[in-house]
């Protein structure tokens, strides 16, 4: 689901008027009703309630007066108060204006804002409360003028259900930060696309349920190749699960070959493991230190087991090269790092396997603590993806900055290392970030606090390891490979959400996520 800036929100919506001949007064009216059909949605009886509209004198205020309209005519009786003086109406906010005096709405003029809260406070009290004061247009923090508008709002809201045309008037549509005083929302109906603001916390907080509300733009405005930045929804991950036909076998759902484990570490590689069989993979191979061997073999049957020659320190030694990559001709994807340490020799052969893997390759944990402020980056000479999934420190590491800096933009220091190093970057966290190299973003909304635990990342990594081999094994006609990674991602936080469901945050563990992966997917296939 894409999500676009207040300018390529604009032009979608200019190239929709110029290129295809649907008029703007069309999107607005289809705008104004497509909110008013959702409020009804929310509230049955709306007929019956108190509903005061705000309105500002821009087109926001437009799409009010539309709402206004349709709930007139469903029955309802909206109060308007216009904060602006008529005269410095225009267009199709104008045209709108006209229709709602025409029809006799109630509507109270005021050209100074700041006069409107105390009529307001002197009113009944409202049941609900359409604010369409400022849309995506507004580039600097709500003046002193409008400041008893909105806390009359905030007093209200106490006892009425509010509801925001296309976002919350205060909020900045591409800015996560509050400037200002702003709007707190029950609902945001927004139009075409999500906004930075209704995704991104704090401004998302004060949002409330967002609905996007499709209003006429053909969905080829939105294929722009500058449009980089998407939510991860269901569509998405029912678009890149591979179909599983009937003459389907083990072969044809990927080989992932699991690198990882040490001395007392071994759960992180049989974590991994089933994360990938869960996901869908049908082989799973683990690569282990031979001294953890007699541990961890057998204990999951279905996962095969491979061992490696090791250093005194039970960790990997780089002697066991060239028999992994002999076996990697026969793979579909390589999961790499989970447990491995940071000991010399376990570092050199993450690097040597990732510069050297035939197939695409997902660094965890140690493998990616293999190229800290290292001068070589993670690159393959094969040209496959090579896919990075740090939590906030590790990526500090690799960037040489600090964890406040990297949490301070995600999105943008996700990017920009993804873009430098040619690689694919899953920023983990709350709204985990997949960034590819070409500049595209993925934005995750599923997962919780409670996924805040030893073990939950060693399963993303196996999951992204069965997604990277399914893109494999689908060939050049594939694209890139960011939307598959993705959609592991997003699995994984809704097998965090539903097993939080049944044991709660505080006791949830690891292993949890692969019991409750079936779930998973069944929610996000309709079974």
């Amino acid at each position: 689901m894409k999500i676009l800036t207040a300018a390529q929100m604009g032009e979608v919506d200019r190239l929709t008027s110029e290129r295809f001949h649907v008029p703007s007064i069309l999107l607005m009216e289809n705008a104004g009703r497509s909110f008013c059909e959702e409020l009804t949605r929310s509230l049955p009886g709306i007929a019956e309630k108190r509903i005061r509209v705000l309105c500002g004198r821009g087109n926001n205020g437009g799409d009010g007066f539309v709402v206004a309209r349709h709930l007139a005519l469903a029955g309802a009786t909206p109060r308007i108060a216009l904060m602006a003086d008529p005269a410095a109406l225009g267009g199709d906010a104008l045209v709108n204006y006209e229709i709602v005096r025409a029809m006799g709405l109630p509507i109270e003029v005021f050209p100074a804002p700041s006069e409107a809260a105390a009529m307001l406070e002197k009113g009944p009290l409202p049941d609900v409360i359409v604010d369409a004061l400022f849309g995506t247009g507004l580039s600097k923090p709500i003046g002193a003028d409008f400041r008893p508008v909105l806390e009359w709002v905030a007093r209200a809201a106490a006892h009425a259900f509010v509801a925001s045309v296309d976002i919350p008037s205060g909020l900045m549509a591409d800015r996560g930060e509050v400037p200002g005083p702003a709007v707190r929302a029950d609902l945001t109906v927004t139009f075409s696309a999500l906004k930075p603001a209704l995704v991104l916390p704090p401004a998302a907080d004060l949002a409330g349920r967002v609905v996007v509300a499709p209003i006429g733009s053909p969905p080829a405005l939105f294929d722009h190749p500058d449009y980089l930045l998407d939510l991860v929804d269901e569509a998405l991950v029912r678009r890149v699960l591979p179909a599983r036909p009937r003459e389907g076998h083990k072969g044809s759902f990927g080989h992932v070959h699991v690198v990882a484990g040490s001395r007392g570490k071994s759960g992180a590689a049989l974590m991994a493991g089933l994360g990938a069989l869960r996901a869908g993979a049908g082989l799973v191979t683990l690569w282990l230190p031979e001294g953890t061997l007699p541990g961890a073999a057998g204990r999951f049957p279905e996962l095969m087991t491979e061992p490696l020659p090791e250093t005194s320190a039970g960790t990997f030694d780089r002697s066991g090269l060239d028999r992994v990559l002999a076996r990697l001709g026969d793979a579909d994807a390589l999961v790499l790092g989970p447990g491995m340490t940071t000991e010399s020799a376990a570092r050199q052969l993450a690097r040597e396997l990732t510069e050297r893997s035939p197939v695409p390759v997902v660094l965890d944990a140690d493998g990616i603590n293999a190229f800290a402020l290292s001068e070589t980056p993670p690159r393959n000479r094969n040209a496959e993806p090579v896919i990075l999934t740090p939590h906030p420190g590790e990526m500090a590491r690799l960037g040489g900055t600090s964890v406040a800096e990297v949490q301070r933009d995600r999105l943008g220091t996700a990017r920009q290392y993804a873009r430098a190093h040619r690689c694919h970057v899953i920023l983990k966290g709350f709204q985990t970030v997949i960034a590819a190299p070409g500049g595209g973003l993925f934005l995750n909304p599923t997962g919780n606090p409670g996924m805040a635990t030893g073990g939950t990342g060693d399963v993303l990594a196996g999951m992204a390891g069965r997604f990277a081999a399914a893109w494999h094994l689908a060939g050049p006609g594939a694209g890139d490979i960011a939307p598959w990674i993705a959609a592991a991602v997003y699995l994984h936080g809704l097998a965090g959400d539903l097993a939080v469901e049944e044991k709660g945050m505080e006791s949830l563990v690891a292993t949890d996520l692969l019991s409750a992966l079936p779930g998973a997917f069944g929610r996000v296939l309709g079974r």
